[in-house]
């Protein structure tokens, strides 16, 4: 029988912020200046975004008793803009290619267009189960929701751990993603009105469920073998053995409405047999070192709810082990030889016993990417608050770049406190704005209502449910009078975990900028901890000398995402730096109109003295240099802003 314990599993190293793992095959690519420069843009990137969709939910939550449809519709679009935003997170700091293949049951599901992108051609509806081998596999599977323009439809069955997850567990929330204790006893009834939700058959829906529970780790795995022992089931060797009430459960409920049951095997390039992805690529070897995957793949299958015996437990067990069997002879295939098989999965199994010849699945090489800037700016506008800062700086001036940093270094500290009080940020605006056009297209409201909730754009939950009772509509009135109206634009506990976030994350980005010492060094401090002996109290450092310190004006090689003005800046400093060190290698220290200065070997450099005084001279910060500087890259210097891909093509 499979098993249908529901004790929690242990693991969870791969979630780690200070952990670069173990074995990772790819080198570290940033160090640690670079790694705390990566952690705070992505962490910037991310609650900027993050506040901009979750203020645009709580502001929208009063529609839900005026419209139903609409509420739905519109949150589906906010689901959609977090699945743009991690995949442009992933995509810009921890890129990595995607290979997808399938069995015979594919056929004319799984397309490769003519710029190299996946495209998806999967139901309107489906329940999809899959192995777990990382953290992250949710957020992969999410985007293959994307490729088939149902990443606004997905739901998530998680275990209630992951709700305290950094940055993939908040987003989880805001979703009506399914997070259950794996106890049963209590699980049933909120499993039953989660589902409750999703049986209208015209209602697109995709559910994903992970039926081994948890991902597979050392813990994991020593505890599938002590379950395997007792029930007298052979264990897997590649994955936990499946536990079946939870999928069974879901299946039963939506048999109805949802005729197919995809299943994907995912593997990870580069886990050397008898050691676990999650200890290799975490979060910080994947986001701030530059080492994720090398690949990610996936294996398809697809079979018809009505073919799988639902109403008897034991069959259905059996079923589901069988399935999980399989993809455990695919998973040792792709062990043996990098690719999944073509052939069924004994003959998968034989060929890696050397019983018969390998036969490889053809499969599409793609990268995890979305739509460019236009999809992501479109949605979210400026990613952080630098912009705004330098727009109130003279450029046609010599720049302080003290102030300037310090400017930024307010802003950027990320203090949310006082978010609930003030008005939302223009993002917000645009986040709430898009939302209600794309329900609207979808679930039209009355006109007039429509062009109301457009024109007195709502700034707090208490603006959208008095905007609604003063409609002029009367049942509108009616239903919007018992609607929430907190005079805020977030929830008070997304606040607080915003907050507590944001410190998190600044802390993290101060500690890196301190000098080393033996005892704690970056990788041993948990961000937002001090570590365990750290016991001296310091001054909090200024936030420009500390911004300075952990975002130094580097080369722009050395960068990732940084907003178009910050970059301009930083960009003329690099000139004149490289002009005056141009000057010194010519003519020593020597001060205009003096000799040049002699070097070691006695020998001055001999220049052109006007020739080198006119064209090394440095450029004056004007605005008009910081624009030439702007388009005149040097040679193998890479666009501003992606860094990585640029309408969609990478940049080598």
């Amino acid at each position: 029988m499979v098993a249908k314990s529901t004790t929690s599993g242990g693991g969870g190293a791969g979630i780690s912020l200070t952990k670069s793992g173990v074995n990772n095959p790819n080198p570290i690519q940033h160090g640690g200046m670079g790694q705390a420069e990566r952690a705070f843009s992505a962490g910037s990137t991310f609650l900027s975004g993050l506040l901009a969709i979750s203020a645009s939910q709580f502001i929208g939550a009063p529609l839900k008793l005026v419209d139903p449809k609409f509420y739905d519709s519109y949150m589906a679009w906010t689901k959609e803009s977090f699945a743009i935003l991690m995949t442009t997170i992933t995509q810009w700091w921890s890129p990595t290619i995607i290979r997808v293949s399938g069995d015979e049951s594919m056929k004319g599901q799984l397309y490769q267009m003519d710029d190299g992108t996946l495209k998806c051609n999967f139901p309107h509806r489906l329940v999809l189960m899959a192995n777990h081998q990382l953290y992250t596999d949710w957020l992969y599977l999410w985007w293959i929701a994307y490729t088939n323009k149902m990443h606004g439809r997905i739901y998530i069955i998680l275990k209630e751990s992951l709700k305290q997850l950094p940055i993939f567990g908040w987003g989880a929330q805001f979703y009506n993603f399914i997070f259950l204790s794996r106890k049963w006893e209590t699980d049933k009834w909120r499993f039953k009105q989660a589902l409750n939700h999703l049986r209208n058959p015209e209602d697109p829906m995709w559910l994903l469920i992970f039926p081994e529970g948890t991902n597979l780790s050392e813990v994991t795995r020593e505890k599938s073998k002590s379950w395997a022992k007792k029930s007298g089931v052979p264990d897997m060797k590649n994955q936990l053995l499946p536990r079946s009430t939870g999928l069974q459960f879901c299946l039963q409920e939506l048999k109805q409405s949802t005729n197919w049951l995809y299943d994907c095997t995912i593997a990870y390039e580069g886990v050397p047999k008898g050691m676990y992805g999650q200890d290799i690529y975490t979060l910080k070897s994947s986001f701030f070192e530059g080492r994720p995957p090398k690949s990610v793949n996936m294996f398809w299958r697809r079979y018809k709810i009505a073919d799988i015996p639902l109403e008897n437990d034991e069959a259905f067990s059996r079923w589901l082990l069988n399935r999980w069997r399989e993809k455990d002879y695919i998973l040792e295939y792709y062990t043996k030889f990098g690719q999944f098989p073509a052939c069924d999965a004994l003959t998968a199994l034989q060929a890696v016993e050397g019983k018969k010849p390998p036969q490889h699945a053809k499969a599409i090489s793609t990268e995890v990417k979305g739509g460019g800037w236009d999809e992501f700016l479109s949605i979210f506008g400026p990613i952080t608050t630098a912009a705004g800062a330098l727009g109130n700086v003279d450029m046609t001036e010599p720049l302080n770049f003290e102030a300037l940093l310090g400017k930024v270094a307010m802003q950027q500290q990320l203090n949310m406190s006082e978010l609930g009080k003030s008005p939302i940020a223009a993002k917000s605006q645009e986040a709430i704005r898009g939302a209600l056009k794309a329900a609207n297209a979808q679930n039209a409201l009355p006109k007039g209502l429509m062009e109301k909730l457009m024109k007195e754009l709502p700034q707090t939950q208490e603006q959208m449910q008095k905007l609604l009772v003063n409609s002029g509509m009367p049942e509108v009135a009616r239903k919007a009078g018992n609607a929430p109206a907190a005079k805020a634009s977030l929830a008070p506990a997304t606040q607080q975990s915003i907050v507590k976030t944001a410190q998190q994350a600044q802390q993290g980005v101060i500690r890196a900028s301190l000098p080393a010492r033996k005892a704690n060094s970056v990788s041993s401090i948990p961000v937002g901890g001090e570590a365990s002996n750290t016991r001296r109290k310091s001054a909090t450092p200024n936030p420009a000398t500390s911004m300075q310190k952990a975002m130094p004006m580097a080369n722009m090689q050395t960068m990732v995402t940084r907003p178009l003005s910050t970059l301009a800046v930083q960009k003329a400093a690099e000139t004149v730096r490289n002009a005056a060190a141009q000057r010194v290698k010519e003519k020593g220290t020597a001060l205009p109109g003096q000799a040049p200065t002699k070097f070691a070997n006695g020998a001055p450099k001999k220049t052109n003295t006007a020739k080198a005084s006119v064209a090394k001279k440095p450029s004056p910060l004007t605005a008009a240099n910081l624009a030439t500087v702007s388009k005149k890259q040097p040679s193998g210097s890479k666009p501003l802003g992606t860094q990585k891909y640029v309408d969609g093509k990478k940049v080598l």
